[in-house]
């Protein structure tokens, strides 16, 4: 790593700067919410055990809680006699508040509960461990978290222990042909960031759980970050690379490295004049 750049992930006003410019630019939050619509019904009508008296649901990764309300509302549709309980798990303090303020908006008329934890996921898990709590959870979600974790295997392995009988864990990420997996393959080691784009199937399948791949194309246009001076291009560069002002900070070599390799496949394809980014997801739902 060179020494003048630092991770965009450590910053939280500059990581969500970047964030919120990758969901306006990529086809991400339409696929995802297209999932809850169309496959989240499917996936949860299974869930929570014979004579339960409550749903309790995990958020790990939650962010604002957007697409939080949109599963708790799928939830409380498909099981419209049992109250939920959600527990949030969320690092930045920002976003909690946006949370709650949803939350405010949202939930009248739903039976819901909530606790907030803002922590990362290894706090919690430590923190359960040292209360030796077992609190278990009949729908976990982790949602494109697992890259800024220390451990994914033990990540995974961890909130998947938490699921009741009947349980599901939903994980989304990047899927395999993902760009970012040949970018970070590639240049990842200069970056301050050891990211987590590591093998979750790899994982799952060494576990033998069950589990269903749901396979999903979506693009990012990262046309403006081959426009020398355009605020919009120099975040998508940060988020790409997870690292702060990317092109202030990185050497020269490793700049054109990165625009070279954005540029051209297996990461992106040239359509009608924009340069799309492969941004592939993968939503798995594993089982108990």
């Amino acid at each position: 790593m060179e020494s003048s750049m630092k991770s965009l992930s450590s910053d939280f006003g500059l990581y969500f700067k970047s964030f919120n410019l990758f969901i306006e630019r990529s086809t991400e939050h339409q696929c995802v919410e297209k999932f809850i619509d169309e496959n989240l019904l499917d996936v949860v009508t299974s869930i929570g055990k014979k004579g339960v008296s409550c749903l309790n649901v995990l958020g790990v990764g939650s962010g604002s809680g957007k697409v939080d309300m949109k599963i708790l509302g799928k939830i409380q549709s498909k099981h419209p006699g049992l109250p939920i309980h959600n527990e949030v798990v969320e690092p930045n303090p920002h976003q909690i508040t946006k949370y709650k303020d949803l939350v405010k908006e949202k939930t009248q008329g739903l039976n819901i509960s909530f606790t907030w934890n803002q922590m990362r996921s290894e706090e919690y898990e430590k923190q359960n461990k040292e209360r030796k709590e077992s609190r278990k959870f009949d729908f976990i979600h982790m949602i494109q978290m697992l890259y800024f974790v220390q451990s994914v295997p033990d990540t995974i392995k961890y909130f998947h222990s938490l699921l009741e009988t009947n349980g599901k864990l939903l994980i989304i990420q990047a899927a395999s042909d993902n760009g970012m997996h040949p970018l970070w393959k590639k240049v990842g080691s200069r970056f301050p960031t050891k990211s987590g784009f590591l093998g979750v199937l790899k994982v799952l399948d060494e576990m033998r759980v069950k589990y269903q791949l749901y396979e999903v194309s979506s693009d990012m246009d990262i046309t403006e970050c081959f426009i020398e001076g355009n605020d919009n291009g120099e975040r998508l560069l940060d988020f790409l690379t997870d690292v702060a002002d990317f092109r202030k900070t990185a050497p020269s070599d490793l700049k054109a490295e990165v625009l070279h390799n954005i540029r051209h496949p297996p990461c992106s394809r040239e359509e009608n004049g924009k340069i799309l980014f492969n941004n592939n997801l993968h939503f798995i739902v594993v089982d108990n």
